[in-house]
């Protein structure tokens, strides 16, 4: 359950032979036998027909809840602990306590509270101090769970695809340099029966590395840490990387692993053989999880969880490393950090001084939950719950940052990984996000300039877009070059930059859901108005369309915006069509055209008085429809395919020049009906 620290081998998941056939009793027999195997999948599934056939008999309604329990299948725990406290909530007074419990992994928060001190009013509860000690705190983890579901972090967790996460068990993941991930898995890819003669049935360490969003190239690391005649995992290298600490667990199919911790040092290009650090083992005692850190005194240290206390639960430990590569005698944490409870898979952060580890003792969302906290042994601070979506009423534990600390791993059954019995029996690894605020740094420069020095005095507005509605946002900022405005990811923006005598700037961009920068950085241009010209461009359309796509009505808006900048101004949309086609279809076909960026015009607010639209079919293409030699020329068509636009303005004196569509043309408005004249250059 809790991988190299306390599991059988369910992980593989061993095929059920069912005996359809036979009787209750034969089948409580076989269930009972598979218990005591520590086979429990097989037990639940006799177990299952036993209480189906005979749900009065509370005795193994209990045990199949406490089997639902250990395999992590919440909601069948729930449902028949649920059904022993509703018949009989004194014969089994635990079963409250972990009724409840189960309540608190499926998220039920509040009936969950009430259940656990439901459990504590109870006469016999007296009887169970180490479960009293517990729902105490789950009382108080409820409320912590409820108070931080209503202020989500803006932090990610991504379920991992690719050969890191395969239908069985994944775990402690470490991230290394150059996109590589070091992991523990079972050398199989798919559910297997259980074979002690198949190396496959032992977990292995592996690195895979990340290519195209995707992990890949799945290496087993050789002889040490390896073995194929044990189970491996858990490895850790030290920060020099000439050190790497792992788990050797024995292959026993009773419920209890024993692990020890074994280590190797590097020698030239080789590593050593594996060593085991018998100064840290004990031999009635899992020892497992290992983690490097730093003393008070920036001492090496090496954190571990283990079982050897007297309660059988899982505290963490540490350990000085000496020069000779021995270390000290283990101590063990303060209560600060361990609880009557189970405290797991430890990690240091060295660039921020602070320990991660699980706990299902210190108030949480259920299970195993990831905790913090700041120092060193025998100064840590305050143990603060990461909150979600990191944690959640499944196991979250194996916690761990990149270098950046802007990105990680952890290890959880939640829904959502890949099972094989319920929706949250299995461990996979899960990729963690952490999103901080993300800001626009911007500048404005003119488009022809080669030094690209920033123009000053520019008013930024920032909108953002939803759909066609355009929401302004609080931060514009006037008289800038350079400016700094926050976004929200997911989301799409126009921003608009106007100063007097140039023309607007008009830009659309988008931050993504999975951006990890903190800061995007863009230059947007900015056009002075010279006396010379402006360049216009068209609008283009695929074959047969005439719709705008969206990378055209970014075009669209610079018309917008010039015309906004100038009120006396009108603009005539011209539509045009290739040669293909009757001259009966391409005229409608380019009156279609002309319409529809006439409306994208004055649905943006542009007065319907302000804009004419005129269509002309195949009769003025732009350039040759076909090659010298008469075949067929697509590229030319393509640019056949357009609507352009002349710009009217009220007086010759006023007008630039505009390049439109490549010819510089003038249009002079002479009086009512807006007939025009038109001198080219």
């Amino acid at each position: 359950m809790f991988l190299f620290a306390q599991s059988e081998t369910e992980s593989t998941m061993p095929k059920v032979e069912k005996y359809p056939k036979a009787s209750t009793s034969k089948k409580y027999r076989i269930a009972k036998s598979k218990i005591k195997d520590g086979s429990y999948y097989n037990a639940a599934e006799y177990l299952e027909d036993v209480v189906t056939d005979k749900p009065n008999k509370i005795k193994r309604v209990h045990q199949l809840a406490e089997l639902n329990m250990h395999l992590r299948d919440y909601v069948k725990a729930e449902k028949y602990y649920k059904a022993v406290v509703e018949k009989d909530a004194e014969k089994y007074p635990e079963d409250n306590y972990y009724y409840a419990l189960m309540l608190k992994a499926n998220g039920k928060y509040e009936e969950a509270k009430k259940k656990f001190q439901e459990f504590l009013k109870m006469k016999d509860a007296k009887d169970y101090p180490q479960l009293r000690s517990l729902a105490k705190s789950d009382i108080a983890g409820c409320d912590t769970a409820i108070s931080l579901l209503a202020s989500p972090t803006k932090i990610k967790v991504k379920h991992e695809e690719g050969v890191i996460n395969n239908p069985l068990q994944d775990f402690s993941p470490k991230p290394l340099k150059d996109n590589k991930i070091l992991f523990s898995s079972l050398k199989s890819d798919t559910a297997i029966n259980v074979d002690l003669a198949t190396n496959d049935y032992f977990t292995s360490v592996f690195v895979a590395e990340k290519q195209g969003g995707v992990w890949s190239n799945k290496t087993e690391l050789p002889s040490p840490p390896n073995d194929p005649k044990t189970h491996v995992g858990n490895a850790v290298f030290s920060a020099d990387g000439n050190t790497i600490v792992f788990t050797k667990c024995d292959q026993s199919l009773i419920a209890t692993m024993k692990c020890k911790l074994y280590k190797s040092t590097k020698e030239g290009n080789d590593w050593s053989n594996a060593e085991e650090i018998k100064s840290l083992n004990k031999e009635e005692a899992s020892t497992t999880q290992p983690a490097f850190g730093k003393d008070k005194d920036g001492n090496t240290i090496l954190y571990f969880t283990s079982n050897r206390g007297k309660s059988g639960d899982f505290d963490l430990y540490y350990a000085k490393l000496n020069n000779d590569g021995t270390f000290e005698a283990a101590q063990r944490l303060g209560n600060e950090v361990n609880t009557a409870g189970d405290e797991l898979s430890p990690y240091y952060n060295a660039k921020t001084n602070t320990f991660y580890f699980s706990s299902n003792g210190h108030p949480g969302f259920g299970g195993l939950d990831v905790f913090k906290t700041v120092g060193t042994p025998g100064s840590f601070g305050e143990v603060r719950n990461l909150g979600t979506p990191i944690n959640t009423g499944a196991d979250d534990l194996y916690f761990a940052l990149d270098e950046k600390g802007s990105k990680g791993f952890l290890v959880s059954n939640r829904e959502g990984s890949i099972s094989q019995r319920g929706s949250t029996c299995c461990d996979d690894i899960w990729t963690v996000i952490i999103r901080g605020d993300v800001f626009l740094k911007g500048v404005f420069v003119k488009r022809d300039d080669p030094t690209q020095t920033p123009v000053e005095g520019v008013d930024a507005s920032l909108y953002k877009v939803n759909g066609t509605n355009f929401e302004l946002q609080t931060n514009a900022v006037t008289g800038t070059s350079a400016f700094v405005m926050p976004l929200q990811r997911e989301s799409t923006y126009k921003l608009n930059g106007t100063k007097e005598g140039f023309w607007p700037s008009v830009d659309n961009f988008s931050v993504s859901e999975d951006e990890e920068r903190d800061t995007i950085t863009r230059v947007f241009f900015i056009d002075p108005i010279l006396k010379k010209k402006v360049k216009i461009e068209n609008v283009y359309f695929q074959f047969d369309k005439s719709n705008v796509i969206a990378f055209y009505g970014t075009k669209i808006d610079s018309v917008y915006a010039l015309l906004t900048q100038n009120p006396g101004w009108i603009v005539e949309v011209q539509g045009h069509t290739d040669s293909k086609g009757t001259d009966e279809y391409n005229e409608k076909l380019s009156q279609r055209r002309a319409q529809e960026v006439a409306k994208f015009l004055v649905k943006k607010g542009l007065a319907k008085e302000r804009v004419t639209a005129k269509w002309f079919g195949k009769k003025q293409p732009a350039v040759p429809n076909e090659l010298p030699d008469g075949s067929d020329d697509p590229e030319g068509r393509a640019k056949n395919r357009r609507v352009e636009f002349k710009i009217i303005v009220d007086n010759v004196q006023d007008a630039p020049e505009f390049e439109v569509g490549g010819e510089v043309v003038k249009e002079v408005k002479t009086g009512p009906g807006f007939t025009t004249s038109t001198k080219k250059k």
